[in-house]
C-alpha cells in the first residue's frame, strides 16, 4: 500500500501536471495490445479488462495525438516532424474479442488502430499453442493420481515439472503453465511441433481439454468489417512462426502467403507487419522487404522517431493489472507514468 501510494503520488505530480510528457518530444509511442476482456480483478490472459481499456483510451484521447499506424509510418519514412504526443494503437494475433470488445470502444472514442492477424488462424476453431497449454494444464486440476503419474513416461521437454503435487491447486497449475511455456519458448520449435508437444501432455493427463470459446479468433467477416470501418489490417504471418529461427524458405512462405491472403480478402494492398514474438533478424528484414512490406513492428520496448529503420519499429506492451492506483485497480496517472518511462528506454 505504501509503495502504491508513493507511485500514485509521483504519477499524479509528473503526469497530472504535465511536467513529464507521456511521449518524448520528437518521438512517437506505439502501444501493443493482444486482448480485451475479463474483469479488472481478472483480465483475460495477455489482455486488459474492458474497463481498463476504456480508461486507457480516454487518457490517450486527452493526452496524446493518436494517429493510425500507416499515418505514423508515412511520417517516419518521409522524415517529417512528429506532432507532440504522437501515438498509435496496435493489436497482435487476431482474437475475437478484438472485434467484439475492443472495436466498439475504439469507435466510441473515435480512435484508429491496426490489427495484425495470423491468417491461418482467422476463421477457424483452433487455439494458439499457449492457449491450448493453458486449457490442458488447468483442465488437469484434480486429475486422479494415475493420470498424473503417467507423465513420467512421456518424453516431453520440461516434463519433470509435471507432478501430481503441481496439479493439486490452481496456483500449482499456473506455475506449471508458466514453467512449461518458458521452457518451450526456448526450444524455438515451429507451431505445429508445439501443438504436438501439447497433444502428448494432454494424452498423458487423460485427454484433450474441451475447446474454450474465450480463445477463439475473429472470423474473416469480422476482419473485413474492421477494415470497412476504417481500422487497419496487417500481417502476423500465416501460422505465427518465429521468423528468426525458421528456415529462409519457411520465413518467405509465411510472409508472402499471409500478405496474399489478406489482400485477397480485403481487396487492397497490405504492407504492414508485426513479427510474432518479436522474432526478427537482418535476413528476415531483407525477406520482408522483398515480399513487399513497407514497415514492421517488433516487441522491443521503446519509442520511435524519424530515421528509425521502418522494418524494426519498437512498441510498448500493455498488460492488465499493471497500473494500480492507491486504492483503485487502475490509475490513468500511473498508466501515463509507466508508459512514459518505457518510451524513454534506450
Amino acid at each position: 500500500m505504501i509503495k502504491r501510494l508513493a507511485r500514485h503520488a509521483a504519477a499524479a505530480l509528473a503526469v497530472g501536471t504535465r511536467l513529464w510528457p507521456v511521449v518524448p518530444p520528437g518521438r512517437a509511442l506505439v502501444l501493443r495490445y493482444h486482448r480485451v476482456g475479463g474483469t479488472p480483478e481478472e483480465p483475460v490472459p495477455l489482455g486488459v479488462s474492458p474497463e481498463e481499456f476504456d480508461a486507457q483510451l480516454r487518457f490517450l484521447r486527452a493526452r496524446c495525438h493518436v494517429v493510425s499506424p500507416s499515418e505514423l509510418v508515412t511520417a517516419l519514412g518521409e522524415g517529417r516532424p512528429l506532432a507532440p504526443g504522437t501515438a498509435a494503437i496496435t493489436f497482435d494475433d487476431g482474437y475475437a474479442d478484438n472485434f467484439t470488445t475492443a472495436f466498439p470502444l475504439l469507435q466510441e472514442h473515435g480512435l484508429p488502430a491496426a490489427f495484425f492477424v495470423t491468417t491461418g488462424w482467422i476463421g477457424t476453431h483452433r487455439m494458439l499453442w499457449w492457449d491450448r497449454l493453458r486449457e490442458v494444464v488447468h483442465g488437469a486440476i484434480g486429475a486422479p493420481p494415475p493420470a498424473a503419474e503417467r507423465l513420467a513416461d512421456v518424453d516431453v521437454p520440461c516434463i519433470e515439472a509435471l507432478t501430481p503435487a503441481s496439479l493439486a491447486t490452481h496456483h500449482g497449475a499456473a506455475a506449471l503453465e508458466l514453467a512449461l511455456a518458458t521452457a518451450w519458448r526456448k526450444l524455438r520449435l515451429p507451431p505445429e511441433d508445439m501443438d504436438a508437444l501439447i497433444d502428448r501432455v494432454a494424452r498423458a493427463l487423460g485427454g484433450p481439454a474441451p475447446p474454450s470459446q474465450g480463445h477463439r479468433p475473429m472470423t474473416w467477416e469480422q476482419v473485413e468489417q474492421l477494415r470497412r470501418a476504417g481500422m487497419e489490417i496487417g500481417s502476423h504471418l500465416a501460422s505465427h512462426v518465429r521468423l528468426a529461427t525458421a528456415p529462409p524458405e519457411r520465413a518467405r512462405d509465411e510472409l508472402v502467403q499471409s500478405k496474399q491472403r489478406l489482400e485477397q480478402r480485403l481487396g487492397e494492398s497490405v504492407n504492414l507487419l508485426a513479427y510474432p514474438e518479436g522474432s526478427l533478424s537482418h535476413d528476415v528484414q531483407v525477406i520482408a522487404t522483398e515480399a513487399g512490406y513497407r514497415a514492421a513492428f517488433t516487441t522491443d520496448v521503446g519509442s520511435v522517431a524519424p530515421g528509425d529503420p521502418l522494418l524494426a519499429l519498437r512498441r510498448v506492451g500493455v498488460w492488465g493489472g499493471g497500473y494500480r492506483g492507491t486504492l483503485s485497480l487502475f490509475s490513468p496517472s500511473v498508466f501515463g507514468l509507466q508508459t512514459a518511462r518505457l518510451t524513454r528506454r534506450k
